[in-house]
This record gives C-alpha cells, structure tokens and sequence, in this order.
C-alpha cells in the first residue's frame, strides 16, 4: 500500500529542513572561527582601516564646510554630510566583509566612526556658524 502523498511530501519537507538546518549550522561554526578578530589585525588591515577612517573624517569636513554656506541649522548640515558621505563607510563594510572581520567588530566599527565623526563635526560646524553670526552681528550695528 502506498502512503498518501501529502504524507510524503511532508517527509520530504522533514528531511529538507533538517538537512539544511544541520548544513548551515555546521557552514556558520566553520565560518566563525576563520574571523579575523581585532587582536589579529595585520598592519596591512590597520592601514586600511585607517585610511577608510580618514577619508570618512575629510568627506564629511568638506561636505560640511560646503553645506555650511548654504543651511543655517547645523543638524541639517552635519545630516546632509552623513548622507552624502556614506558610501564611505559602505565601501569600508564590504571591504572588511571580503577580509572576514568579525562581523560584531564590523558593525562596532562602523557605528563607532560614524558617531565619532558627526559628533566631532557638528562642533566644528556650530563653531563655524557661531563665528559667521558674530561677524556678521558687527555690520548690522554700523548700518
């Protein structure tokens, strides 16, 4: 007697799944310890990582200095600047994705220059406008 065949495709199904869970189970174990970890960082990825981090940082100050000129609000320009430089950082994701960084360092990476960066351009972009007023405030009196 032959089983129904929702009942085999059901098994099939079973056996599916299993397989391609225990599969992919084992592929992410094996993947996981050919990461490259922070303390095992070749001068050669430092050097990346650091020039990926400077042209970031030069982007985003440029970017800046030019928005500046045509926003008042400073968050707007420091926002406009993370949206026009982040390619940037997605290039440096697949680049440290095809060097098989850690992802968990990856992404902390990542987050860590962004932040650092918008942060330390808004200042610099706030000193700016805050320099542009009081200029200007002078001329205003005299007039």
């Amino acid at each position: 007697m032959k089983p129904p065949k929702h009942v085999l495709q059901v098994v099939y199904l079973a056996v599916f799944l299993t397989t391609g869970m225990t599969t992919f189970a084992e592929e992410a174990e094996t993947a996981n310890t050919d990461y490259i970890m922070p303390n095992e960082m070749s001068r050669d990825d430092q050097k990346m990582l650091s020039e990926y981090t400077n042209r970031y940082d030069y982007c985003m100050g440029e970017t800046s200095v030019a928005q500046m000129q045509v926003q008042d609000d400073p968050r707007h320009v420091v926002d406009f600047a993370m949206k026009k430089c982040a390619t940037e950082l997605e290039n440096l994701n697949m680049e440290m994705t095809a060097r098989n960084f850690d992802p968990n360092f990856r992404q902390g990476y990542i987050k860590r220059i962004s932040n650092r960066s918008a942060n330390q351009t808004l200042k610099i972009v706030m000193m700016g406008m805050a320099r542009k007023q009081s200029a200007a405030a002078p001329e205003e009196k005299s007039q």
